[in-house]
C-alpha cells in the first residue's frame, strides 16, 4: 500500500448504464472529504466524478465514464481515484485495505458506439489502487447490401454539404455577435420542435410578461421547426443572429443547431424540456443502445441550466444531457402548476366535459399510452389488442366512459364502431392537450408515458397496461426498474385490465409515495422559480 494513500474499505461496486457506482468506508483516522475526490490519469489530468457524498456513513461516488475532460468520454488508459485529504501536499490515491474483498476486478461495462466498442472496467489494481480502466476497440463491420446508386449519391452529397452549412451557421453567429454587443437583457425563446409558443416555453414567456419583466428584458421568440421542405433560408439566417444577440437562450426540446455554438461563460442556455420526470432512458443514458447520440458529440452539453421536478431526477437528467449535476435544478415543471390551482383545475374539467358531454356525471377513464416504434415516422400502437365491445359492456356496467388519447405520433385511426361511441370517446385529434383533460379524469390507463408525473399531482389511481414490457424493457430501458417505479397495478393482458377496472383493483396507495419522491413542489410556483433562475444575475 502507498505510504501517502487514503485507505478505504470497499463496500459495493457496480454499473448502472454509463455510470460506475462505488461505495466505500474510509479508515477511522482518515478524514476523507468526498468533494475532493477526482479521477486522474497517468499524465496527471483530472476530472470530477459525477457525484461524491457521504450517505449512511459511507462515501458514495458515481463515475460517469461518458463525462471526462471537455464533457467527452474518458480517454483510454487507467484513471485512478484520488483525493486531497487535509494537510496533504497534493492528491493521493484511494487504495483498498483488503484487495481480496472486492475481487480481482470490480465490474466491466461495454458500449458499442458506431464502429467502436468502448470498454470501462472498475478494478482494484495490483498496487491496491481503486481505478477505472478504459479501452476502445474497433468492431468488425459486417458486409451489408450495397446501396442503390441514387441513394448513395444523395448520401454523399448530404455528407459533403453538412460541414459547409455548419461552418456558415457558426460564421453568421460570430459576425452577428461582434456587430452588435449584447446588453444583458435579451432573452430568446426558441424551439426546433414547435412552430409557435407552447408548453413550458409559453408558460414562462407569458408569466414573465404578466410580472412586467418585459419592461426590463427584451423577450424574443423564434421557431426553427423544419417543415416538409426543411428549414427555410430566412430561418437559417435569422436563428444564428438571434442566438448571437441573446444573453439567455430558453429551449424546450432537442435543438441540434444550438449545440454547434460556443457561448460566452456569462450566457445562459436553459433547457425546460417537454416531459416531466425521469422514466424512460433518454439522451446519453442510452449510449450502447440503438438510436443513442454519440458521446463524442456536442448534443445537449452546452446547457447551463436544466430544470426537473425533484431532487431525485437530478442525476438522471445530468446523465442524459451530459452535464454536471450542479447544472440541473429541481424547480418543478411550469406546465404542472395548473394542477395546484383550483380555478385552473375547474376550468380544465369543465372544458373537457363540454367537449365530451357523455362524461358528465360518469366515471371518466383516460386511455393514454405512448407509441411503439422509432420516432414519428414509424410510430404505432397495437390497437388489435383492444376489445372495444368488452370495454363498452364494462362501461355500461360501471356507468363509465373511456376517452382515448393516443400519442400524437400515432396517426392511424382507432376505428371505434359507431354503435359503441356513446361510451368510447376519441380525443386523439389536433388541438387537444392531454394535460387539459386530466382534471376530469377519475382513472388513468397508460404504460410507459411520462403522463404519470402530471396525474400523480392529482392523487388519483392509475393502471399500467404493459402488454409488451419485456420487449420494451430490452429496447428502451428505464432509470428505475419498471415494477418498482409505476404508481399502480401492472396488467399484461386486456382481459386482466378489464377485471382490474371491474373490481377497482388499482393499487392506488402507491400514488402517494410516488408523488413524494418525484414532485418536490406542490405549490403551483414552479413557473416563477424557473423565471427567477433565468433572470438571476
Amino acid at each position: 500500500m502507498h505510504s501517502d494513500a487514503v485507505p478505504v474499505e470497499l463496500i459495493g461496486l457496480g454499473w448502472e448504464r454509463i455510470q460506475c457506482h462505488l461505495r466505500f468506508r474510509a479508515a477511522p483516522d482518515n478524514r476523507l472529504a468526498p468533494e475532493t475526490i477526482r479521477l486522474q490519469d497517468d499524465a496527471g489530468e483530472q476530472v470530477k466524478p459525477a457525484h461524491a457524498s457521504v450517505m449512511d456513513g459511507h462515501v458514495v461516488v458515481r463515475v460517469n465514464v461518458m463525462q471526462g475532460p471537455d464533457r467527452r468520454p474518458l480517454h483510454p488508459g487507467r484513471w485512478r481515484l484520488v483525493a486531497a485529504p487535509p494537510n496533504a501536499a497534493g492528491p493521493v490515491p484511494l487504495v483498498v485495505c483488503d484487495p481480496t474483498a472486492g475481487g480481482d476486478a470490480g465490474a466491466r461495462a461495454r458500449f458499442p458506439i458506431g464502429g467502436l466498442e468502448y470498454v470501462a472496467e472498475a478494478v482494484v489494481a495490483a498496487d491496491a489502487a481503486l481505478a477505472i480502466v478504459v479501452e476502445v476497440n474497433r468492431l468488425a463491420r459486417e458486409a451489408g447490401p450495397l446501396p442503390r446508386p441514387a441513394a448513395w449519391l444523395k448520401g454523399r452529397l448530404r455528407w459533403a454539404i453538412r460541414p459547409v452549412r455548419r461552418r456558415a451557421f457558426r460564421l453568421v453567429f460570430r459576425v452577428a455577435r461582434a456587430a452588435r454587443p449584447r446588453n444583458g437583457r435579451r432573452i430568446l425563446f426558441t424551439s426546433d420542435s414547435n412552430d409557435r409558443l407552447a408548453g413550458n416555453l409559453k408558460l414562462v414567456h407569458d408569466r414573465m410578461k404578466a410580472r412586467g419583466l418585459d419592461r426590463r428584458h427584451e423577450l424574443r421568440t423564434l421557431f426553427s421547426s423544419p417543415g416538409a421542405n426543411g428549414r427555410s433560408i430566412r430561418n437559417r439566417l435569422l436563428l444564428p443572429v438571434h442566438l448571437a444577440r441573446a444573453d439567455v437562450v430558453v429551449l424546450d426540446d432537442f435543438h441540434p443547431l444550438v449545440y454547434q455554438l460556443e457561448f460566452d461563460p456569462n450566457d445562459k442556455v436553459v433547457q425546460l424540456w417537454h416531459a416531466s420526470g425521469a422514466f424512460k432512458t433518454v439522451g446519453y443514458s442510452r449510449v450502447g443502445r440503438p438510436g443513442a447520440p454519440s458521446p463524442f458529440g456536442r448534443a445537449h452539453k452546452n446547457y447551463t441550466h436544466a430544470i426537473v421536478s425533484s431532487r431525485f431526477e437530478v442525476p438522471h437528467y445530468a446523465e442524459a444531457f451530459g452535464i454536471p449535476e450542479s447544472r440541473v435544478h429541481p424547480t418543478g415543471i411550469p406546465r404542472m402548476d395548473r394542477f395546484f390551482d383550483s380555478a385552473s383545475r375547474a376550468a380544465n374539467r369543465e372544458a373537457t366535459l363540454g367537449r365530451f358531454p357523455a362524461a358528465r356525471g360518469r366515471m371518466t377513464i383516460l386511455f393514454a399510452p405512448t407509441f411503439r416504434g422509432h420516432g414519428a415516422r414509424g410510430a404505432r400502437y397495437d390497437v388489435e389488442l383492444l376489445d372495444y365491445a368488452a370495454l363498452h359492456r364494462l362501461c355500461v356496467e360501471k356507468d363509465a366512459v373511456v376517452i382515448f388519447r393516443m400519442h400524437p405520433f400515432v396517426r392511424a385511426p382507432l376505428r371505434i364502431p359507431d354503435a359503441l361511441r356513446d361510451r368510447l370517446l376519441e380525443a386523439s385529434g389536433a388541438g387537444i392537450d392531454v394535460n387539459d383533460l386530466l382534471p376530469a379524469v377519475d382513472l388513468l390507463i397508460t404504460d410507459y408515458s411520462s403522463i404519470v408525473f402530471e396525474f400523480a399531482a392529482l392523487g388519483r389511481p392509475m393502471l399500467f397496461f404493459a402488454y409488451d414490457l419485456d420487449t420494451y424493457l430490452f429496447g428502451r430501458g428505464f432509470y428505475v426498474p419498471y415494477q418498482e417505479f409505476v404508481p399502480g397495478r401492472i396488467v399484461r393482458t386486456f382481459p386482466e385490465l378489464l377485471e382490474a377496472i371491474r373490481h377497482d383493483a388499482y393499487e392506488a396507495h402507491k400514488v402517494v409515495s410516488f408523488a413524494a419522491r418525484h414532485l418536490d413542489h406542490l405549490d403551483g410556483g414552479s413557473t416563477d422559480r424557473v423565471i427567477d433562475l433565468i433572470v438571476a444575475g
